[in-house]
């Protein structure tokens, strides 16, 4: 007979400390702002034959409350314009070292899509072929359950070259 009361018990310090457990409780869609882009189309390499490109947005998230923010998930849609749907989207869960201090900015976030364009034409072709559509980058956090947009990026008309990992 103990247990019922005392599940009850944990239940209600579950809902209690949830929210603290994210940090305070701040305004996220005014607090947070996208800064510091580079944006364009990551030149994924060849593959069988056709040039891929991918969706690339690289950024940092500023924080302008007086609280740092800790527990945020974010996800980048990617939209071609004139579509009546996303092309692709990506779920960062975590940012950098995962806290964003108070009056200051995260770690630097790249983001790729992983739907993107294939051509046979050279790279420098994407933007004037004729199936070329600007996308723009819709960004939302996701904090306590709740999901907040808190910035959208048009990318920019530039290839962003292969970069190699250090592995053989």
């Amino acid at each position: 007979m103990l247990r019922r009361p005392l599940v009850a018990v944990v239940a209600l310090l579950a809902l209690i400390l949830a929210p603290a457990a994210c940090g305070p409780d701040i305004d996220i869609q005014k607090s947070l702002t996208i800064t510091d882009v580079i944006s364009g189309y990551y030149d994924n390499g060849l593959k069988d034959g056709w040039n891929h490109l991918l969706p690339s947005l690289t950024f940092r998230i500023a924080n302008s409350a007086s609280s740092s923010v800790t527990g945020l998930e974010l996800t980048v849609a990617f939209w071609q314009e004139g579509a009546d749907g996303e092309m692709d989207s990506v779920l960062v869960q975590r940012i950098g070292n995962d806290t964003i201090p108070a009056n200051g900015a995260s770690d630097p976030v790249t983001v790729r899509g992983t739907v993107g364009y294939r051509l046979e034409e050279a790279r420098a072709d994407l933007f004037t072929h004729s199936l070329f559509k600007d996308v723009t980058a819709k960004i939302f956090a996701r904090r306590g359950g709740r999901i907040y947009p808190i910035g959208s990026v048009k990318l920019d008309h530039q290839i962003i070259p292969h970069v190699k990992s250090g592995r053989p």
